[in-house]
């Protein structure tokens, strides 16, 4: 409840989304540590872990999904599209299928949510199974050039538009302008999926740069709040040494003399060393009014964060899921005219240095 509220000034127009989600995959590591015989994905739904096996069929991802989230009656899986229309997966679709990308989560018949497909590393080449010599061929040219993440991704997709729309019509006599016209077909095709897909991408950036100042000021007035109440600290540390100064006077000037104080105030002064000396240890910051606020409010503050939801892997998820988008968008806001003046920058460079080693060898 403290989420939707939190967020309630967050929206996403587009079929009334109610939230931005993002699959994750355990590590090698953690896959071992947890005995995972197959392949397990997750994602945070309102703080919590809910599991999917990557495996199965579109049945099972609903059955789990009930099971994980309270109060869900009925599940629809969908296609993400870019227009109005989403396609429902039939629920004997493969799970491989539906997670070769995004799609949208439906609940109860009327909650919305996207799922983004991230995988371990950016999306390179993604050409059709039909030619895997062409793959293998651009597998070993962007081994031989240095190039941008994005400038492969852009230029794959190209190539396995290309592909597909010359074995439609593989029964054609292919010649160089009938060829230049398939380019700029393609090329138009591209540029307004990519125009669709942009927009699309900064409606969801701009939901979850929302969510993320929620979350900021969410933890600034805890902040403030904390700070509010570790004040009596403070006062605390200023009383003890009004108390110090006030005793060492009236003992050495009223009751006892400095002969009986001497030793007592030096081992007052050992005292504060100590405390000191022991903040030091604990916080490697000296022992100042402000390390000693800082360091109650720290003490407090994530106690206070993790009673409503686990803020951390909350702030995590929406960093990741904006760091995600942000290189789909940089994907799609290039063209091919682009790819290839970089990847003609990268040849006439590679060629460069070759032939300055030859010089260099002759």
């Amino acid at each position: 409840m403290l989420l939707k509220s939190l967020f309630r000034f967050c929206s996403l127009k587009r079929y009334n989304f109610q939230d931005i989600l993002m699959l994750q995959r355990f590590s090698q590591e953690e896959s071992k540590n947890l005995n995972l015989k197959q392949e397990v994905l997750y994602f945070y739904f309102h703080s919590k872990k809910v599991f999917i096996k990557a495996e199965g069929t579109v049945l099972e991802l609903q059955q789990a999904i009930k099971k994980q989230i309270d109060d869900v009656k009925s599940v629809g899986v969908f296609q993400s599209t870019t227009n109005d229309q989403q396609v429902e997966y039939a629920s004997s679709t493969p799970l491989q299928l539906v997670l070769a990308e995004d799609m949208v989560l439906r609940l109860n018949q009327t909650e919305n949510y996207i799922i983004l497909n991230k995988v371990d590393n950016p999306p390179v080449i993604d050409l059709i199974d039909n030619y895997p010599i062409t793959q293998h061929a651009l597998h070993e040219y962007f081994q031989e050039i240095d190039v941008p993440q994005r400038t492969k991704v852009v230029l794959s997709n190209f190539i396995q538009k290309l592909l597909s729309e010359i074995e439609k019509h593989k029964e054609l006599t292919y010649d160089k302008d009938l060829i230049l016209l398939i380019i700029k077909k393609v090329i138009m095709k591209l540029g307004i999926y990519s125009q669709a897909q942009k927009q699309v991408i900064d409606e969801q950036i701009s939901f979850l740069e929302c969510k993320q100042n929620r979350l900021t000021h969410l933890k600034d007035s805890i902040i403030k709040e904390l700070e509010m109440k570790e004040q009596t600290t403070l006062y605390q540390i200023y009383f003890y040494i009004l108390m110090q100064i006030a005793f060492t006077q009236y003992g050495t000037y009223v009751v006892w003399g400095w002969d009986v104080m001497e030793p007592v105030t030096f081992m007052l002064g050992v005292t504060d060393m100590i405390i000191a000396y022991q903040f030091w240890m604990k916080t490697t910051k000296a022992y100042t009014f402000g390390n000693v606020l800082q360091n109650a409010v720290n003490k407090h503050l994530s106690k206070r964060l993790a009673e409503q939801f686990n803020y951390a892997d909350e702030l995590n998820d929406v960093n990741r899921m904006i760091e995600y988008l942000k290189f789909k968008q940089m994907v799609y806001s290039s063209d091919i005219y682009e790819v290839i003046s970089v990847i003609e920058g990268a040849i006439e460079e590679k060629q460069a240095k070759l032939q300055a080693q030859e010089e260099e060898e002759e």
